[in-house]
């Protein structure tokens, strides 16, 4: 598919962190009123704009051909819709069991799934389980230094194996606290409590349920079947390309949250996509620093790519100007399929998953990632934690996840009409259809 792009006032929240933190940033502030607000946010901004940020690139062709379609939109100052027409989405796509059932089973059936950044599985020993109770996986770092993945699940009678969310192994062994069986970390069962009780019970067909899992881009993905295909550069294409380039890898991770949201998985990925809304439900927080702004996106399959022009972005590049850096001037996101938004700031990076629970609930868990020799020491740390809490409370907690739980609520009282998604709303059309394809429904229905 060719890339669309459209020029607009407003930008998609996605790519609002980038300009929200800095070292001058007074948590305070946050309950002041509306001006101080405004005003800490633009203190915030151009702060950061008076900093070098580079070598965070992406290939030089890729670059300069994002950044001259930019550069024409904007001197257009135009609007080109993303849609044809207005199209409609029925309100049971957020409300209706059976469709969810389909949805869960279809959607992330077999589809790889992000499920980590890298850094918290690279010393041997360590591990992650699952943040999506509806799947409940392990994935470690053996002592050996293989990367497995298994069914969090001892096949004795099902209890979990793994309790911690994070963490190092103890000892060489899973064992089950309910009755001591136990695995080697190659998944074969190593000893079972009173083995005399289970004759004829083979120990060879006990062992952990494997799962594929592999690390690429920086990021560690799994599968929640055996079939599931983990070729990920050729699931991504280009954009794997950008997750090496931009060197994701190279992060770390310096904190992460999980928190329940009262709203359908869907509603809380489309507040990324939505431009729209930026103007007015941040107001005082991001409108600022995209004005006039233009936005364009490319897709891969499934996956979108949204570049977004901050308000420093030049009306001309000159030859002997830096241009290499798009971080200098654009926001970058991406919607990985079926739940993840990457966001690329300019000296941090935004990891935020989506499990789907039930029609009305979700697992939003939000991972920050940076390079240590950008913040070091204690001062770098708390610098951190500032973006951090501004970008994740404010911004997505207080704003956006806010308001698709009122519209969720709303929902449940039923809605008088199907949500109406306008030429600016184009990217929530375009993955509505791709989850409705999988499923088998028709848009709109």
């Amino acid at each position: 598919m060719e890339p669309c792009v459209g020029a607009v006032d407003h930008m998609p929240m996605a790519v609002s962190a980038v300009e929200v933190v800095v070292r001058t940033y007074h948590p305070w502030r946050l309950s002041r009123s509306r001006l101080d607000l405004k005003q800490t946010f633009s203190m915030v901004f151009f702060a950061w704009n008076a900093t070098n940020c580079g070598g965070r690139k992406v290939k030089q062709e890729e670059q300069a051909e994002i950044l001259e379609r930019l550069t024409q939109l904007r001197e257009a100052q135009r609007d080109q819709p993303m849609l044809d027409e207005v199209v409609r989405v029925s309100i049971e796509k957020y409300t209706d069991a059976e469709l969810f059932d389909a949805e869960v089973k279809s959607v992330f059936g077999d589809s790889p799934l992000c499920v980590s950044h890298a850094s918290a599985l690279r010393e041997p020993g360590s591990y992650v389980t699952s943040d999506w109770e509806r799947f409940p996986y392990v994935v470690m770092r053996t002592k050996s230094g293989e990367l497995r993945a298994y069914l969090n699940q001892c096949r004795h009678r099902g209890a979990k194996l793994v309790r911690e969310r994070s963490g190092t192994l103890q000892g060489s062994h899973l064992t089950c606290r309910y009755h001591g069986w136990s695995y080697k970390q190659t998944g074969e069962l190593a000893a079972m409590t009173r083995p005399g009780d289970f004759p004829g019970v083979d120990k060879c067909n006990l062992g952990l349920v494997e799962l594929p899992v592999v690390e690429s881009g920086g990021l560690i993905w799994i599968g929640r079947t055996s079939e599931t295909v983990l070729d990920i550069p050729k699931y991504l294409g280009k954009f794997h390309d950008d997750l090496v380039d931009f060197e994701v890898d190279a992060r770390v991770q310096f904190t992460k949250t999980r928190v329940v949201k009262n709203a359908n998985w869907k509603l809380l990925i489309k507040t990324y996509l939505d431009g729209y809304h930026v103007p007015s439900l941040h107001r005082d927080t991001l409108s600022f620093a995209f004005k006039k702004g233009v936005i364009g996106y490319d897709q891969v399959g499934p996956h979108v790519r949204f570049c977004a022009t901050r308000t420093n972005f030049p009306d001309y590049f000159t030859d002997t100007q830096d241009t290499k850096n798009i971080l200098d001037y654009v926001s970058v996101y991406y919607m990985i399929f079926p739940n993840t938004i990457f966001i690329l700031h300019p000296d941090y990076v935004s990891l935020n998953t989506f499990w789907p629970q039930s029609p009305t609930e979700t697992i939003w868990t939000h991972e920050m990632l940076y390079r240590e020799s950008d913040f070091e020491g204690e001062k770098g740390q708390a610098d951190l934690q500032k973006r951090f809490t501004l970008t994740n409370d404010t911004v997505f907690d207080q704003e956006d996840f806010a308001i698709a739980e009122e519209v969720q609520a709303s929902l449940q009282w039923g809605s008088p009409s199907d949500h109406i998604l306008g030429f600016s709303e184009g990217l929530l059309a375009m993955y509505q259809r791709n989850i409705d394809d999988m499923v088998g429904v028709k848009s709109g229905e």
